[in-house]
Formats: structure tokens, C-alpha cells, sequence
């Protein structure tokens, strides 16, 4: 008639791995039973040992004794990108004005962007869109990348126009 007995970690909190998406956690369920012939069984979450997502993770667990007594517990796998995304933008421009103009249309190739975790998102922050006609002068053009996870990282060059025309 006595029930077993089952202890789970405490919830756990991890930055992801370097360069993944998740991270490896490993953790141990603890049970014992005042009889032989105890079963453990993991009803929800992900296996120690594995690489848990980037988020909360519930993970639960049901020992059953050989008299069919079941007793539960869960916790909390919490893994967080703490992982900057990475941003290349390309080199500084210099162009002369186009005849007539005093500035030059001016394209630009995209900035390389690269993050931990899939679908980073780039935008221009500060300064002018390739394509757009950029006035003499020196002109700064910075790009934000953005993760899915809301961490940022930036980069800046110039365009400089020169105005050649006599």
C-alpha cells in the first residue's frame, strides 16, 4: 500500500551552446519504492541529454510501483539565446556625382548576417537605401540585424559622394 517515492530537479536555467539554437542539458530524476519492480516514465518534455529548444521546456515524469501506486513531479527547462547575431556591412563607397546632380545614385550590396538560431531580420537604421540618390558629401548608413529572440548587433560604413563637376 505505501507509494514510491519521486523527486525531480529544481526548474533550470541555461544559455544556449555556442553557435546552436538550444542547448544540452543533462539531469537526473530520482525515485525509489519499498518494493522491487519500478517504473519510471518520462510523460512530457525532452530526455537528459538532449538539446532542449530555446524557451521553456515542462518536462514531467510518473513513477508506477509494481502495485500500480503512481507518483508525479515536473520542472522547468529554461534555455535563453544570449547569443549575439553577427552583421557585415559591406565597405565604404565612394562614388562621383552623377552629371547634372549634386549627388550620385548609389547601389549597395545587402549586409551578411548570420545568428545562432534560423530567420535573423536586417534593416537600414540610419542613412539611405541602396538605390536611393545620395546628396555630396559623406554620407553614414548603419544596418540593424535583429534575432528572433530580440538581441541585436549593428554595422556602419560611408558613402561619399564627390561633387566633380565643374
Amino acid at each position: 500500500t505505501e507509494a514510491p517515492t519521486i523527486t525531480c530537479p529544481s526548474s533550470i536555467t541555461v544559455n544556449n551552446d555556442a553557435d546552436v539554437c538550444g542547448a544540452v542539458v543533462n539531469f537526473n530524476v530520482v525515485y525509489a519504492d519499498n518494493c522491487p519492480g519500478s517504473v519510471l516514465t518520462q510523460t512530457a518534455g525532452l530526455p537528459s541529454g538532449s538539446t532542449f529548444p530555446i524557451g521553456a521546456t515542462t518536462n514531467s515524469f510518473t513513477v508506477t510501483d509494481a502495485a500500480g501506486h503512481p507518483m508525479s513531479c515536473s520542472f522547468t527547462v529554461t534555455v535563453t539565446d544570449s547569443q549575439l547575431p553577427t552583421i557585415s556591412c559591406p565597405a565604404d563607397i565612394t562614388v562621383n556625382n552623377d552629371t547634372g546632380s549634386c549627388g550620385a545614385v548609389v547601389n549597395y550590396g545587402a549586409p551578411v548576417v548570420h545568428d545562432n538560431c534560423p530567420d535573423p531580420t536586417f534593416a537600414v537604421t540610419s542613412g539611405l537605401a541602396s538605390g536611393s540618390v545620395f546628396p555630396v558629401g559623406t554620407n553614414h548608413v548603419t544596418y540593424t540585424v535583429t534575432d528572433a529572440h530580440g538581441n541585436t548587433a549593428s554595422c556602419s560604413f560611408d558613402v561619399i559622394v564627390n561633387d566633380t563637376e565643374l
